[in-house]
């Protein structure tokens, strides 16, 4: 990919993802004006470009929000999504930090962005299937569009998608599997047959299987404010570790080379003499 696209003027910033039939690159759009970033889709495969355009024709593109544009430049083809803050919901999600709720409502919010995504189903999957899926740090989820198309199928139904969905709800609850968790069993059972048809179906089944807001225990209230904190910690511990460290090599080489250490007499015969009065008299 150049540079510089020469239509619209996206500037790449750096490039994600690479298959055999396309490339998703982070670009800029400059002519915004306000260097608002943005995910582009390169398909350089002249028979995944069909099938996209297939998919999107039947989608009725024009209508759907998520696409900010498509054209044609240099022999391949571009689709322009809005970009997504990265922060991958299998990195990021901490089941066994969270309460059954917390858990529960997480997976309801990914429910939500499937519903709401104004994604074509045959997207939508590859999406799921790819785990496209960004946790905020307060629960909510986004769908990101890095996406390899070389599995695009048009013929991938709503169905696909639910199903896939639930596989990720079902592998989200499994930290609470011994908690009496009625969504988990729920959810693993009817997967595991193959029973979801539709996302409505599938929201109905967690809200009503969902346990009910409870609160916790000021000792498991701060458990899991740490564990869901633990890496700022950590971050700060290594900061103190460093500064540690070069404050005894600096002790170490100022004693080497002078025989003192200064700021030590700070802590050596500093009472030895108060004012005009030795102490040692």
């Amino acid at each position: 990919m150049s540079e510089q696209i020469r239509q619209l003027r996206y500037k790449t910033l750096h490039r994600v993802k690479r298959s055999s039939v396309n490339e998703v690159t982070i670009c800029e759009d400059i002519e915004s004006g306000t260097g608002e970033s943005v995910t582009v889709l390169v398909i350089e495969d002249h028979y995944t470009m069909r099938r996209f355009i297939e998919v999107y024709d039947k989608a009725d593109y024009i209508e759907q929000n998520t696409v900010l544009n498509m054209f044609s430049d240099d022999g391949k083809f571009f689709i322009v999504y809005p970009y997504v803050q990265e922060r991958a919901l299998e990195d990021f999600y901490m089941g066994d930090a969270l309460s059954l709720h917390e858990c529960e409502d997480i997976c309801v919010n990914l429910i939500i962005a499937c519903m709401t995504s104004n994604l074509p189903w045959p997207v939508l999957y590859l999406v799921l299937k790819q785990r496209e899926i960004q946790l905020a740090r307060d629960g909510s989820v986004s769908l990101s569009f890095r996406i390899d198309l070389t599995d695009l199928d048009p013929l991938t139904g709503e169905s696909e998608c639910a199903l896939e969905c639930a596989r990720i709800l079902t592998k989200l609850l499994e930290p609470k599997s011994r908690s009496k968790a009625n969504s988990y069993v729920l959810l693993q059972k009817k997967t595991a047959k193959n029973s979801y048809s539709s996302f409505k179906e599938l929201y109905k089944d967690v809200e009503i299987a969902a346990e009910p807001e409870r609160k916790r225990g000021v000792f498991a209230a701060v458990r899991a404010w740490f564990n869901r904190n633990r890496h700022i910690f950590f971050r700060v511990l290594l900061w103190v570790s460093l500064i540690l460290a070069v404050f005894v090599i600096v002790t170490f080489l100022t004693n080497l080379f002078f025989g003192d250490a200064p700021w030590l007499r700070l802590f050596v015969r500093s009472f030895e003499r108060i004012g005009l009065e030795s102490l040692l008299q």
